[in-house]
C-alpha cells in the first residue's frame, strides 16, 4: 500500500503544481511579452519487484517556456523597421508641410519678383515700378529667411531628440544587463530555467529594438550579448555595456549630432551603422530628406543668385553704369575638422560662384563707372554664357575635402554619402594644394593654403546651404536698376556690336530688363553632360519639393508593409507564446479532474491500510 500512496501523493504534486502553471497562464493573459508555460509530466523511475517492474508515478520534470527564439529576432526587426519608417514619416511631413506647399510659399515670391521684372520691361523708365520690383527682392529675402529658421529649428530639434533616443537606448542596455545577472545567477543554483526573467529580458529586447536595429547573440551561460545590426560593434558583451555617446560632428560649426562609441580606448563615430529604430529614422531622415532639401533649395537660390547678378551686370543703369549685384554673391570659407592636426583651420580655403577667371566677383561693384567693364559687349556676353554653363554644373551636395599628403593634393567626396566626386571620365577630382578650379559649377580657391595640412585632415564645404543662410538683396537703389541693354549703334559698321565697347543704350531701352525677367522661362538648372540645363529657378523649386513628397510617400509605402509584416510575425509568435482563455480553461477542467482522482488514490490507499491494521487487532 505505501506504493500506491507514493504514486497518489506524486500524482496530486504533479497536478497541483500543473494547476499552478495553468493559473499562472491565466493571470498573464494580458501582459506584455508573456510567454506561455507548460508543466511537463514525466514517469518517474519504476520500481524493481522480483522479476518485473513496478510503475513509480508521476511527477513535473520542468516547466517549458513555450517560446521560439526566431520568431523573437524576427520580431525585433521588423519592429526595428517600423519604428524606423514611422519616424521618417513623423518628421517628413513636418517638413513636408513647411517647404513642399506652394500656398505662399518661395514659389509663389518667386513668380511675384518675376512678375516685377516683366511689369519693369513693360515700363522700364516707372519709378514705380523700380520700386516694386525692389520691394519684391526684400519680400522673396524676408520668406527664405523665415524658411531658413524653420528649418534650423527643425534642426535643432532633430540634434535633441538623437539625444534622447541614445538616452533611452542606454537605459534599456542596462535593463538587459540587470536581467542578464539574474538569469546567470538562476541558471547557477536551479536546475529550472529562469522563465520570467528570460520573458522579462526578452521584452527588453524587443523595446530595445524599437530605438535600433540590433543582433542578439545567446551565450552558454544564460546571459545574451547584443551588437549592432551588422554586428560589428558590441553594444552589450560579457555583460559589460559600451554606451551610445552624443556630441556634436567632427565639424564643429556643421550644427548636427553625431552618435559615438567609445571602442578599444577611442572614440568611433557610429551614426553610419545604425539603420533602423527611431534612432535609424531620425539619422536617415536628417542625410536624405533635410539635409537634401536644404541644398536643393540652396541650389535654387544659388542658381537664381548667380543668374541674376550676371545678367544684371549685361546691362546700364540711368546713369549709364554697368549693372552691379542684385542679390548677395556665394562667398564662404571651409569649415575645419576638430579632429585635424594639422595648421590649416579651413580660413583658407575659399568658395564662391567666379566663372570668369580674372574678371572681379561680383562682376561690377557699381562705384567705378565703367572702369571694370571689359574691351567688348562680346567679352560680357562670353561672361555670361560661363556663368550660365556653371550654373547648369551644380549638383545638390556639400563637400568634404581630404588633403592627401602623399600627391598634396585635396580629394573631393560628398559628405553625406562618403563617395569620392568622381569626373565624366570616371576619374576622382582632386585639387592641388594653392591652385584654383572650378568643380560643380563652384570656384575653390586653394591659393592660400601656403603651408601643407596633415594627412587626411579633412574640411567641411556647404556651398548651397550657405547661400540659404546668407541669401539678401544687395539692390537697394532704383536707379541702380540696369533695365537698358547695350547700345544698338555699330560704328564700324561690321554687321555686329559683339566688337564694340560696352555702352549704353537709349534711356527707355529695355533689352537687359528683358532678359532678366525671360531667366524665368530659362533652363538653366541640372545640366547634363551637353551642359544643356533640364530646370528652370521654378523647376528648380518644384523638384525639391517632388522630392520631399517622394520622400514621405515612399516612407509611408514602407511603413505600411513593414507594418503588415510586423502584424504577421506578431499573430504567428502568439500562436505559438500567447496564452489562450479556451485552451487553459479546458486544461484547469483536466487538471482538477486528475488531481481528484490522485486524491482518491490516496483515500482509497487509506481506506485499505486502515482495514489492514483492523484485521491485524482483532
Amino acid at each position: 500500500m505505501a506504493d500506491m500512496l507514493s504514486i497518489g501523493t506524486a500524482a496530486t504534486n504533479s497536478f497541483k503544481r500543473a494547476l499552478d502553471v495553468t493559473s499562472q497562464n491565466v493571470a498573464n493573459v494580458a501582459t506584455e511579452g508573456y510567454s506561455r508555460q507548460r508543466a511537463e509530466i514525466a514517469s518517474n523511475t519504476p520500481n524493481t519487484v522480483g522479476l518485473g517492474f513496478q510503475g513509480g508515478g508521476a511527477r513535473i520534470e520542468t516547466i517549458e517556456r513555450i517560446n521560439a527564439e526566431y520568431l523573437h529576432s524576427q520580431l525585433a526587426n521588423s519592429q526595428s523597421l517600423v519604428e524606423r519608417y514611422s519616424a521618417q514619416v513623423e518628421l517628413a511631413s513636418q517638413v513636408e508641410g513647411v517647404i513642399a506647399s506652394n500656398d505662399q510659399g518661395i514659389q509663389e515670391f518667386l513668380q511675384r519678383y518675376f512678375d516685377a521684372l516683366q511689369n519693369l520691361s513693360d515700363n522700364p523708365t516707372s519709378d514705380t515700378s523700380r520700386q516694386m520690383l525692389i520691394d519684391e527682392g526684400k519680400n522673396l529675402q524676408s520668406h527664405i529667411g523665415n524658411l531658413t529658421a524653420v528649418l534650423d529649428d527643425t534642426q535643432y530639434q532633430l540634434n535633441s531628440q538623437i539625444s534622447g533616443l541614445a538616452d533611452e537606448i542606454n537605459s534599456r542596455l542596462e535593463t538587459i544587463q540587470a536581467v542578464n545577472i539574474q538569469v546567470e545567477r538562476a541558471n547557477r543554483v536551479g536546475q529550472q530555467a529562469p522563465n520570467e526573467l528570460l520573458d522579462r529580458r526578452d521584452q527588453a529586447v524587443l523595446e530595445l529594438s524599437q530605438y535600433m536595429d540590433i543582433k542578439t547573440f545567446p551565450q552558454e551561460s544564460g546571459r545574451v550579448d547584443i551588437h549592432t545590426a551588422n554586428g560589428q560593434l558590441p553594444l552589450l558583451s560579457d555583460n559589460t555595456i559600451t554606451r551610445l555617446e552624443v556630441d556634436r560632428s567632427p565639424y564643429g560649426d556643421d550644427n548636427r549630432t553625431e552618435v559615438y562609441m567609445s571602442i578599444g580606448g577611442g572614440r568611433q563615430l557610429v551614426s553610419d551603422q545604425i539603420a533602423g529604430g527611431q534612432l535609424g529614422g531620425a539619422l536617415h531622415f536628417r542625410d536624405n530628406l533635410l539635409e537634401k532639401a536644404k541644398n536643393d533649395l540652396g541650389l535654387t537660390l544659388n542658381g537664381l543668385t548667380a543668374s541674376m547678378n550676371w545678367q544684371h551686370y549685361q546691362g546700364y543703369d540711368i546713369n549709364g553704369d554697368a549693372g552691379g549685384n542684385l542679390f548677395t554673391p556665394l562667398a564662404l570659407n571651409a569649415i575645419n575638422n576638430t579632429d585635424n592636426t594639422g595648421v590649416e583651420t579651413g580660413t583658407n580655403i575659399l568658395v564662391s560662384f567666379n566663372p570668369n577667371a580674372g574678371v572681379s566677383e561680383p562682376p561690377y561693384d557699381g562705384a567705378t563707372g565703367l572702369s571694370l567693364q571689359p574691351a567688348t559687349y562680346g567679352d560680357k556676353e562670353s561672361y555670361l554664357q560661363n556663368a550660365f554653363t556653371e550654373i547648369g554644373r551644380f549638383e545638390s551636395r556639400s563637400y568634404e575635402l581630404r588633403y592627401n599628403q602623399a600627391t598634396d593634393e585635396f580629394d573631393f567626396f560628398d559628405y553625406n554619402t562618403k563617395a569620392p566626386l568622381l569626373d565624366s571620365t570616371g576619374t576622382p577630382i582632386t585639387l592641388a594644394r594653392g591652385a584654383v578650379g572650378n568643380i560643380e559649377g563652384m570656384s575653390f580657391d586653394l591659393s592660400g593654403v601656403t603651408t601643407a595640412p596633415d594627412d587626411r585632415d579633412s574640411f567641411l564645404v556647404k556651398p548651397h546651404q550657405t547661400i540659404l543662410e546668407n541669401f539678401g538683396q544687395e539692390l537697394n537703389a532704383t536707379e541702380k536698376v540696369a533695365t537698358r541693354g547695350q547700345s544698338p549703334i555699330d560704328n564700324d559698321s561690321d554687321g555686329s556690336i559683339l566688337d564694340e565697347a560696352p555702352a549704353s543704350a537709349a534711356v527707355g531701352d529695355n533689352v537687359n530688363i528683358s532678359n532678366l525677367a525671360g531667366l524665368q522661362s530659362t533652363k538653366l538648372l541640372l545640366a547634363d553632360s551637353s551642359d544643356v540645363g533640364s530646370e528652370t529657378l521654378l523647376g528648380g523649386y518644384s523638384k525639391m519639393a517632388t522630392n520631399v513628397g517622394m520622400y514621405v510617400r515612399g516612407s509611408e509605402i514602407q511603413l505600411t508593409a513593414q507594418s503588415n509584416v510586423f502584424q504577421q510575425v506578431t499573430d504567428q509568435r502568439d500562436s505559438i507564446s500567447g496564452v489562450s482563455l479556451d485552451e487553459e480553461a479546458a486544461n484547469l477542467m483536466r487538471y482538477q479532474q486528475a488531481y481528484e482522482a490522485a486524491a482518491q488514490i490516496i483515500a482509497t490507499s487509506q481506506t485499505l491500510f486502515q482495514t489492514i491494521l483492523d484485521a491485524v487487532r482483532r
